[in-house]
């Protein structure tokens, strides 16, 4: 994860620690970067995960080590992901802690993520929660999608 660069490479590391962890896996998912309230990083509608642009632009600032950041990625699009494959909020959040730790191990940000809370890892995120657990209707504004996202089984036709 050190050296991965990108959404895509991110998730596809997701995609191969949910297989083998839990066995499962689905495609076809689209990525959406949105300026959404501060108070939360991502969520998923069907089909498509949307990122908090202004939290991953506040990240990009104030991150500057690779890993730390790359591990926000693996953490909120895994817990996502947990979501498009049918789970709840609290027992995405229990499996994304059991995932992380069976594949990046204990000590990994990412797990120190998922078992602590983001802030205890990147303090300057202390408002943010991984959920909408306190929002009824996410406000949208403009979404843009992420292109080549989730493509490794997109085959075309000439």
């Amino acid at each position: 994860m050190d050296r991965t660069r990108g959404f895509n490479d991110i998730f596809l590391l997701v995609k191969k620690a949910v297989y083998n962890s839990l066995g499962r896996r689905r495609v076809g998912l689209m990525l959406g970067l949105s300026d959404l309230p501060s108070n939360v990083a991502a969520y998923y509608t069907p089909g498509v995960i949307i990122l908090n642009r202004k939290v991953l632009d506040k990240l990009r600032r104030e991150v500057k080590d690779q890993r730390l950041f790359n591990s926000y990625l693996f953490h909120i699009l895994l817990h996502e992901y947990l979501h498009s494959l049918g789970y709840d909020e609290g027992y995405a959040g229990e499996l994304c802690y059991m995932v992380c730790r069976e594949n990046l191990g204990d000590e990994h940000p990412a797990t120190m993520m998922a078992r602590y809370g983001i802030s205890t890892v990147i303090p300057s995120l202390k408002n943010v929660e991984e959920s909408l657990e306190e929002m009824t209707e996410p406000t949208l504004g403009k979404v843009e999608l992420v292109k080549n996202f989730d493509s490794e089984n997109v085959t075309y036709l000439a």
